[in-house]
C-alpha cells in the first residue's frame, strides 16, 4: 500500500511555468533558466500508518534536540552562577534555611512531561490524517499544483 494515492491531470491554468529548480540529470550553467511542467495532483488518501511513523519519528527528534538543549541552558545556568543566585534568591525571600534546585529531578520531570507532549503531537497527526481521509471521501480529495522537474528543460534562446 502506498503511503499516498494521488491522480495527475494537467493545470489548464498555464502549461509551462519557469525558472524553476535544475534536477540533478541537467548541469546548469550559471544563469541558465529552466521551464518546467505544472502539474494538478489530486490527493485522496494518507496512509494513517505511514504517517503515524513519520510524525513519532519527528516527535521523537525534536524531544532528543529539547532534552539536548535543556541540558545545555541546565549547565550553562549552573556554570554561570545564575541558578545559585536563584536559589539564594528563593531562600531569602522565603526565609528559607536551604532550598535548592534539583536538577536531576527537574530533568526527569521535564523529560517525561515533554515526551508525553511529542508523543501526543504525533497521536494527534494520526487522528487529523484519519479526519484528512474521511472528509476526503465526501468532498473527493484536496488539488495540489506541482511542478515536475524530472521534465525541466532549459529555456531555448538562453
Amino acid at each position: 500500500m502506498s503511503p499516498v494515492t494521488a491522480t495527475a491531470e494537467p493545470d489548464t491554468s498555464g502549461d509551462e511555468v519557469g525558472p524553476a529548480v535544475a534536477t540533478a540529470a541537467t548541469t546548469p550553467t550559471k544563469g541558465q533558466r529552466f521551464e518546467a511542467r505544472k502539474v494538478k495532483r489530486l490527493v485522496r488518501h494518507i496512509d494513517p500508518w505511514s504517517m503515524l511513523k513519520l510524525s513519532t519519528l519527528v516527535a521523537l527528534s525534536m524531544w532528543l534536540t529539547v532534552m539536548i538543549a535543556a541540558v545545555i541552558l541546565w549547565t550553562v545556568g549552573r556554570n554561570s552562577g545564575a541558578i545559585g543566585s536563584i536559589e539564594e534568591f528563593v531562600n531569602s525571600s522565603l526565609s528559607l534555611q536551604d532550598w535548592q534546585l534539583d536538577g536531576t529531578f527537574l530533568f526527569r520531570q521535564f523529560g517525561l512531561v515533554t515526551l508525553l507532549v511529542f508523543l501526543g503531537m504525533a497521536v494527534f497527526t494520526t487522528v487529523a490524517t484519519l479526519v484528512f481521509n474521511l472528509v476526503s471521501d465526501i468532498i473527493g480529495g484536496v488539488w495540489v499544483t506541482v511542478i515536475e522537474e524530472e521534465t525541466a528543460r532549459p529555456v531555448s534562446g538562453s
